[in-house]
């Protein structure tokens, strides 16, 4: 096979061996130079392209004595993308050499100028978790059919990623103590189901017998209850929930906290901002944390970062909002506090004790409203 020139993220070695499958050999890479073109940032994105440049060079890796399953394995990844391969002449330190390199099939618009380290150090790790789950589905699907993936498999990748910066409590027991001896991807699009084979570390210090598990691969949540200390008012939002349809619940339409998915390169925060806006039309003046917690640990890697947001709900509820393209048809209802106290207690314990009915049994909604009735009076005070 020809060699191949390797100018953005694929010149990032750990990404590049994920990509193939396999440790890379020394003497197959070197540095090498693209004449007459640089490497910028696609506008609005997290991954880099040629344009022309007289005069300029960019660079890259070039590699050497790839085979056709190395070929096979690159075109899976890159080539859903619209990508192509062209023949181009780079500069080497052993004179100029001819190479093919990926180049994007549509003109892309012209972002800052690219660097590797930069790169590397915002987006490298997540990038190559994500680059794992992509190669597992290599002779499964088709390359299109992993670029229409790929976005939910960035988000998967960011949200262990994030998983894997936070701190833990101290325990006799780790990571370490469990030991995966197989693992399978029975179904895979939006979300993820994976299976385990493992043994584990018990309390008497001998490993348990092999065992089988299975999880919901799921994000990380930004969920948000809006609240207007003047007014003494929050928002909620109801929407129809397949989850509570697929239970058989009667009524699968639920008042909730605003909720969505935290995307690659966001912080919760941001995330939390962002989706008041998009589904409530609301404007946060400030986000106070009232927990990040799993809410099914034992069968789910969702975890959710849940927050209390002031805002003025003056002119906010009875509109119908949401992403369009996600078909989100969400309608918003302004409850007061007291309203709102009312609709948790009877969906809870006091409610089914009372025989009443019609009550909230949406966990993330139950815990912030807890949460506001013993932070009320400070919140409001300090309005």
């Amino acid at each position: 096979m020809k060699k191949m020139f390797f100018y953005g993220t694929l010149a990032h070695i750990p990404l590049l061996e994920t990509v193939l499958g396999r440790r890379l050999d020394h003497e197959q890479a070197q540095d090498a130079g693209l004449p007459d073109f640089t490497t910028c940032w696609v506008h609005g994105q997290t991954y880099p392209m040629l344009a022309a440049q007289t005069g300029s060079s960019a660079k890259g890796l070039l590699l050497t004595g790839l085979t056709q399953q190395d070929a096979a394995r690159l075109e899976f990844y890159e080539g859903g993308f619209g990508y192509h391969l062209q023949g181009v002449a780079v500069d080497t330190d052993n004179g100029r050499q001819l190479a093919n390199v990926y180049f994007p099939g549509q003109d892309p618009k012209r972002g800052a100028d690219w660097d590797l380290a930069d790169w590397q150090a915002q987006w490298g790790e997540i990038t190559v978790l994500a680059a794992v789950e992509a190669m597992g589905y290599f002779g499964q699907i088709t390359a299109q059919e992993l670029a229409q993936r790929f976005g939910a498999i960035r988000r998967r990748a960011a949200s262990y990623h994030r998983g894997q910066a936070e701190i833990c409590r101290a325990s006799s027991h780790c990571r370490n103590d469990v030991h995966v001896v197989d693992k399978r991807t029975p179904y895979s699009n939006f979300y993820t189901i994976q299976e385990y084979d493992l043994r584990h570390r018990q309390f008497s210090g001998e490993m348990s017998d092999q065992m089988e598990r299975a999880v919901f691969v799921g994000y990380d949540a930004a969920i948000v209850l809006p609240y207007d200390p003047v007014l003494d008012c929050v928002l909620l939002v109801e929407q129809l929930r397949i989850g509570a349809y697929a239970r058989g619940a009667a009524q699968p339409w639920l008042l909730e906290p605003v909720a969505g998915h935290v995307d690659v390169g966001e912080t919760p925060e941001q995330a939390a901002m962002r989706e008041t806006v998009e589904e409530a039309g609301v404007h946060l003046t400030k986000l106070i944390p009232i927990c990040h917690a799993f809410p099914s640990p034992g069968d789910s890697t969702e975890f959710f970062h849940i927050y209390l947001g002031l805002c003025d709900l003056s002119a906010a509820g009875g509109t119908v909002s949401g992403v369009m393209v996600e078909n989100e048809d969400i309608h918003s209802h302004i409850l007061s506090f007291d309203e709102l106290m009312q609709f948790v207690e009877a969906g809870g314990a006091k409610g089914r004790a009372k025989g009443t009915a019609g009550g909230s049994n949406v966990l993330p909604l139950i815990a912030a409203a807890y949460w506001l009735a013993r932070n009320r009076d400070s919140l409001r005070q300090n309005t």
